[in-house]
């Protein structure tokens, strides 16, 4: 379970103190999958900071239970390691290298369409590639709560389906905690439990929307061509449209 209440959160800048979150509370249950969602530059990845435990908050209470994997925006590979290498790494950390771990390793490959890379290193690895390896290599530690920040933004349509589909089979198998933050609203529709909208900086929760399309949740293509998909796209456009009209 994650649960935040009434979290604060401010940096030092050029001009003061700038407030990013101010009062955010929310609450995601056990083998739930959230979407965090909201304007550019409110705080959304400042929030999964505090989650992972990189940033303490200035106020408010936090409670994570279980390991936490973190996917960030960055994909910070290092370039002395193959692809294989730096996604084993994680878990070297954690366990030391394993048997199981590489057979795991390969499997994830495979299923990422990196198996024929998994040799280069990441100065020849294009965006995509760097972002599913990261996923790869998060998904490796056994997180019991998973953290994604725009963890399809460099991917084709295609290939993001795929990944879609293996992260859903994932999150059933392991019943893990998944926050994902995107600024796709399909995304969030096509694979969350629910829909958290951040209102502009300094940031609350301005709304949090269930998400019921049924059974088609379970396929990020039978979830687009859901009766309720519109509606639920609708409604979360027009909450985040009002604030980029502010």
């Amino acid at each position: 379970m994650i649960e935040t209440n009434a979290v604060r959160m401010s940096y030092e800048a050029s001009t003061g103190r700038l407030l990013v979150l101010e009062g955010v509370s929310l609450r995601c249950e056990t083998g739930q999958i959230t979407s965090i969602v909201g304007p550019s530059g409110c705080g959304k990845s400042t929030l999964l900071n505090i989650l992972a435990g990189l940033d303490p908050p200035d106020d408010g209470s936090v409670l994570v239970e279980g390991k936490v994997g973190y996917m960030m925006q960055d994909a910070l590979l290092l370039p002395w390691r193959t692809l294989a290498e730096n996604a084993i790494l994680g878990a070297e950390l954690m366990n030391g290298r394993t048997r199981h771990d590489r057979e795991v390793l390969d499997n994830y490959l495979a299923a990422f369409d990196l198996a024929q890379f998994s040799g280069i290193y990441p100065q020849t690895a294009s965006g995509g590639m760097k972002q599913r390896l990261v996923l790869i290599r998060t998904l490796l530690t056994q997180p019991a709560v998973v953290l994604l920040d725009e963890p399809f933004s460099n991917l084709d349509f295609e290939v993001k389906l795929k990944i879609q589909r293996f992260l859903i089979e994932y999150h059933l198998k392991h019943s893990t905690t998944l926050v994902i933050v995107t600024h796709d609203i399909e995304d969030a529709i096509a694979l969350s439990d629910k829909v958290v909208i951040l209102s502009n900086r300094p940031a609350i929760v301005k709304t949090t929307i269930p998400i019921d399309i049924g059974s088609a949740k379970y396929d990020p293509v039978m979830a687009r061509k859901s009766p309720r998909f519109t509606e639920y796209f609708t409604r979360i456009w027009e909450e985040i449209k009002y604030f980029d009209e502010q």
